[in-house]
């Protein structure tokens, strides 16, 4: 593997963490991650090789500080850019979840990247908080 390939190994990794970060990868996060990664490669397809790490990826044994750390001295701009795919793949199945947030201040944190690179890529727990207790109170009783 060379160090393209291993660096793409390592954003595949990362991904793959985000995708799970609920307890559960969803076929949509998949897709999503190797689109993704399709994109970035600039191939339609996969090669085998990042296909079969996908395939064997066991969250329970990713370490993401060793992983991360490959990303640690790169430039703000790519660090954020790591994080919007981190947030796109989080975002794939359509459902609000703070694990998937914190999942992203976790990497954010472990690559060295400044809070104002990815504040606006996750919720506030104050404003998830508040939709959440709008959602729970009933709407008023009409008046007779």
């Amino acid at each position: 593997m060379n160090a393209s390939s291993d660096r793409i190994a390592h954003v595949a990794d990362i991904l793959l963490g985000a995708a799970y970060a609920d307890g559960s990868k969803h076929g949509s996060e998949e897709a999503s991650l190797r689109k993704l990664l399709g994109e970035l490669l600039g191939n339609e397809s996969l090669p085998a090789e990042l296909d079969a790490r996908i395939r064997a990826f066991d969250p329970k044994t990713f370490d993401l500080a060793k992983t991360a750390a490959v990303f640690a001295g790169d430039p703000d701009d790519r660090k954020r850019k790591l994080l919007e795919l981190v947030a796109a793949v989080g975002d794939a199945d359509d459902v609000l979840d703070t694990q998937e947030d914190d999942y992203l201040v976790k990497v954010a944190t472990a690559i060295g990247a400044p809070r104002s690179a990815y504040a606006d890529l996750v919720l506030e727990v104050e404003e998830l908080r508040g939709a959440l207790e709008e959602v729970r109170q009933p709407p008023p009783l009409p008046k007779r």
